[in-house]
């Protein structure tokens, strides 16, 4: 229970902080490197799950290219925590940049979409 309370707390405060500033790639990246279970690890892999779950194998009519198509079988989150992390030690993006836009790219480097009607 003091966890979960901890957590509505920190989720509060992001949401409050969010108004004001995107969910950085750098916050992103610290709390993803705390300790598994810990609030801020929590928070880092849910918010990669949903964009993650919310992107995979959808793409933008206008923007066809800008998707990405996981397997099933890669869509454990310490998969997908992997591909983010690797992607950022590789390629040292912006991480003053969205959360959002830098795991769809990693995402997009790892998995490309493989329909390419276009």
């Amino acid at each position: 229970m003091k966890y979960f309370n901890r957590l509505c707390l920190t989720i509060l405060c992001m949401s409050i902080t969010a108004q004001a500033h995107a969910y950085s790639g750098e916050l992103w990246l610290s709390q993803a490197k705390t300790k598994f279970g810990q609030p801020a690890s929590m928070l880092a892999h849910g918010f990669l799950a949903g964009v993650v779950h919310s992107w995979n194998g959808r793409s933008d009519p206008r923007q066809p290219k800008l998707c990405f198509d996981a397997p099933p079988a890669e869509m454990q989150i310490r998969n997908l925590m992997s591909v983010v992390t690797d992607y950022i030690d590789a390629r040292d993006p912006d991480l003053g940049a969205p959360a959002q836009g830098i795991i769809r790219v990693a995402m997009m480097a790892r998995f490309p979409c493989r329909n390419t009607d276009s």
